[in-house]
């Protein structure tokens, strides 16, 4: 996805307050989380990073995750 493709995906997504990424990954606060990595996308159009955490989110929320979580010893 492109950056222009990122910011209108998520400008008319349903953002769940907590999205579960992976087994090992769950993200709190998606809505905070989404804006932050936006406006440090577009600040700064050389760091990969916010968009790989983009990337993820839509994907998620796409696909959510339905397997088991990591077993808790």
């Amino acid at each position: 996805m492109t950056d222009e493709e990122l910011i209108l995906y998520f400008e008319h997504a349903k953002l769940p307050e907590t999205l579960r990424l992976d087994r090992a990954t769950t993200q709190f606060n998606v809505q905070e989380t989404v804006k932050r990595n936006l406006e440090t996308m577009i600040a700064d159009p050389r760091d990969h990073r916010c968009r790989h955490r983009l990337k993820r989110i839509a994907e998620a929320i796409e696909r959510p995750y339905d397997g088991p979580e990591i077993p808790r010893f």
